[in-house]
């Protein structure tokens, strides 16, 4: 099963159902820029990011975007926010990296 990281950052409902359609892999969705509006309790890109949570797919979300758009009461709990050096420890625990 390969692990594949997807980091988003414009705000394309499209690029999340993108990462949902890897059945056969473990998918980490990591929001970035102004991707981070789908990490707001109430604007998920279309219920995508509820879905990503309910299959289990690791959702992650840059600590200064959403810190620099006031987001931080904002984003979903079970969103886990982080800075830049526990992005980059993330990427080192994916086998393949996709940007969107």
């Amino acid at each position: 099963m390969a692990k594949i990281l997807y980091f988003v950052t414009g705000i394309k409902p499209m690029s999340l159902k993108l990462a949902l359609e890897h059945k056969d892999s473990e998918v980490g969705i990591c929001l970035l820029q102004d991707a981070v509006y789908f990490g707001c309790k109430g604007k998920n890109g279309n219920g995508t990011v509820d879905e990503a949570i309910k299959q289990s797919v690791h959702v992650f979300a840059g600590k200064k975007d959403v810190e620099l758009r006031g987001l931080n009461k904002l984003i979903h709990s079970k969103i886990k926010v982080l800075d830049y050096g526990e992005i980059i420890d993330l990427v080192l625990n994916y086998e393949k990296i996709i940007n969107i």
